[in-house]
């Protein structure tokens, strides 16, 4: 056998070979689709039913029904197969839809990549929180010096168009971060996570506070007071994810172990709710929240007079004036102070949560141990 006839057989025999592989994964393509239509068909019907359920045994005031209907809706959430929303087609985020189109599949059915994408959320958040701590932290010495130099009108240098170009680079991650941060966070839900929807807002709000920021002057005397509070504000905000995202980590490990949870999810925000939690990160919280609130107050007052003249609405501002600057910082104090208060309420509301889960499940507890 010649040569050319040896590589002309070879060349049929890997033609073959790729005809086949390509009519099995067509096969197995199709039963996959079949599979998935029917379970979402199916969990539909189930869901619907539930609803009808409950709504019999509340009029009923059944309470063994009630436990049924439970215990079944926790078994569709965070039964063997995970949390089987992802079966029944629901409808993409907002998010998701204007940046990607409402035809794009997000959604996995491997355990193995859905944690895989969790644990790179997670080191997403680390790495963000690192940045987050060094760069104001230099942003903010430097922008206290500058202060201390103007005060004491001192001949050194204030560094201040720099800082402020450093500031405005800052500005430009935050927005790169939030929205990054909104979009892991919505595929995420889609996929089964129980984050709350405030906290994905919220990253909308300050992706629109860190956008009006870029858009002001850096010369403004408003702008530099607003963004060397916010600095110093920020690194205390990257402590805060840091110690969040260490007992997220630890507490969620523990709970997809016990089965308590899916692997989907993920607590930014609110946490998990252990005792260490308790005693360090929710005070930590609701300070930050409280400094927020702070910060967005005191310079929503201090620049609300700027609203109060028609100068620079219909015509362009004098040179001189600082009226576009504490417009905008106005604005952003508005939007700090909104965050704050939501943020507050949020987390409050997941404690009152957690609370009743907690009587309930000693109830629970209590009642077996009884009928034993």
């Amino acid at each position: 056998m010649t040569e050319k006839v040896a590589i002309e057989l070879e060349t049929e025999q890997l033609l073959t070979k790729c005809r086949g592989v390509s009519q099995r994964c067509a096969t197995y393509a199709n039963r996959l689709i079949g599979e998935n239509d029917s379970l979402g068909v199916e969990i539909s019907s189930i869901e619907q039913a539930l609803k009808r359920a409950e709504i019999e045994a509340k009029a009923s005031h059944s309470t063994i029904a009630l436990e049924n209907i439970s215990l079944a809706k926790d078994v569709l959430r965070q039964g063997p197969g995970g949390d089987l929303r992802k079966f029944s087609r629901q409808r993409l985020p907002l998010m998701l839809q204007l940046l990607f189109g409402s035809k794009v599949n997000v959604v996995t059915y491997r355990s193995d990549q859905s944690i895989a994408m969790k644990e790179q959320y997670y080191r997403f958040r680390d790495r963000s929180a690192l940045i987050m701590l060094v760069w104001p932290s230099l942003l903010a010495f430097g922008m206290a010096r500058a202060s201390a130099v103007r005060e004491q009108q001192h001949q050194a240098h204030t560094f201040a168009p720099g800082l402020m170009t450093g500031v405005q680079l800052y500005l430009t991650w935050l927005c790169y971060f939030y929205l990054a941060l909104s979009l892991r966070e919505n595929v995420l839900m889609v996929n089964g996570s129980h984050i709350k929807g405030w906290w994905i807002q919220h990253h909308y709000w300050s992706c629109a506070s860190a956008l009006i920021m870029l858009g002001l002057p850096v010369y403004s005397p408003a702008v530099f007071l607003f963004c060397q509070r916010f600095m110093v504000w920020s690194c205390f905000q990257a402590v805060v994810m840091m110690v969040q995202n260490h007992y997220q980590r630890r507490r969620m490990y523990t709970r997809i172990a016990l089965g308590k949870n899916s692997a989907m999810d993920v607590v930014a925000g609110e946490s998990s709710g252990s005792s260490g939690q308790l005693l360090l990160l929710y005070p930590m919280l609701f300070f930050l929240q409280g400094w927020q609130a702070v910060i967005g107050v005191a310079v929503a007052y201090y620049t609300f007079p700027s609203w109060l003249t028609a100068e620079g609405l219909l015509d362009v501002e004098k040179h001189e004036s600082d009226l576009r600057g504490m417009r905008g910082v106005f604005v952003v104090g508005v939007i700090f102070t909104y965050m704050a208060f939501n943020n507050f309420l949020a987390t409050v509301r997941t404690l009152m949560e957690k609370r009743v889960s907690f009587i309930k499940r000693s109830r629970s507890i209590n009642s077996s141990r009884i009928s034993k």
